[in-house]
């Protein structure tokens, strides 16, 4: 069987540092991260928001220190994004009519 523990520890030591945030294979939105259970007791980095990465790898999170633009990891710290990041998906609701 193969060791897992190394691969754990390597991607646990590129997320390890505050302010270290990720982006899923160069996507645009800047995730929050934790760690969480991977296999057996290994943690490894996870998304804070929880959105599921297909054919889940720890090598799928690329490191970044871009701010946090996920609404869900926003909320999930206890910030909200600014009003700007929001996109109204039925028009400005200021204007009647």
């Amino acid at each position: 069987m193969t060791d897992i523990a190394p691969l754990a520890a390597s991607t646990r030591a590129v997320f390890g540092d505050p302010g270290v945030h990720a982006v899923v294979r160069s996507g645009r939105t800047v995730h929050a991260v934790g760690l969480g259970q991977w296999v057996g007791t290994e943690e490894v980095p996870e998304l804070l928001c929880r959105t599921g990465v297909a054919g889940w790898s720890p090598t799928a999170l690329e490191p970044t220190r871009a701010e946090v633009t996920c609404a869900r990891c926003l909320r999930r710290i206890g910030r909200s994004g600014s009003p700007s990041e929001q996109i109204s998906l039925f028009g400005d609701e200021s204007q009647d009519g």
